[in-house]
């Protein structure tokens, strides 16, 4: 008899504490449960603002490195061109460039 008692005391005061959320701290009312989904959705919706941000940071880094590698591409190009007209030059006799030399100082000098 004496341990229905006591079990009878124990679920009257579990069920004021979760009627009345004051008595029993650790039950769950829907007071709790709405304060807690409200402030999980304001965490949500800073997270989505967070990854938003992130987002456009990626959008900004991968066109800075697609400029990167057009410049390391056009620089290339030009460095092939350096090598094909050096190779030209190479190829002018000695006595056509002196030749040039001469018509430029020539007119420069006028």
């Amino acid at each position: 008899m004496k341990r229905i008692c006591v079990l009878a005391v124990i679920a009257i005061t579990a069920l004021s504490g979760c009627a009345s959320g004051k008595f029993l701290g650790f039950l769950a009312t829907t007071d709790y449960v709405d304060r807690q989904t409200k402030e999980q959705a304001a965490e949500i919706a800073s997270l989505k603002v967070q990854l938003a941000d992130f987002q456009s940071i990626k959008v900004q880094a991968q066109a800075a490195i697609d400029q990167v590698n057009e410049s390391q591409k056009t620089i290339q190009d030009l460095q092939a061109l350096a090598k094909r007209a050096e190779a030209r030059i190479g190829q002018i006799p000695q006595e056509v460039i002196k030749r040039i030399i001469n018509i430029l100082q020539a007119s420069q000098d006028q």
